[in-house]
């Protein structure tokens, strides 16, 4: 079980901190909604979706990282319940 709990350690923190992976993922929502034939529009900086009954819904912009050491992880005594 140690082996299993360091190898997930291990990807969870490649997972978050190669690639830019929040960035991928907003980017990757945002596909989503235009292959779903929604609309997004821009008004002051501002990115919205269009529902079909025309009510805007923001698009919020992706979170910076913080400061969070994510290697740590490795050394901490519980990640997953």
């Amino acid at each position: 079980m140690g082996e299993l709990e360091h190898m997930v350690k291990k990807e969870f923190i490649l997972l978050y901190t190669k690639d830019k992976f929040i960035q991928k993922f907003h980017d990757r929502i945002i596909d989503s909604i235009l292959d779903n034939n929604y609309i997004i529009e821009n008004e002051n900086n501002i990115s919205y979706v269009i529902d079909n009954n025309r009510k805007k819904h923001i698009i919020p912009i992706p979170p910076k990282l913080g400061t969070l050491d994510l290697q740590k992880i490795i050394e901490s005594k519980y990640m997953i319940t």
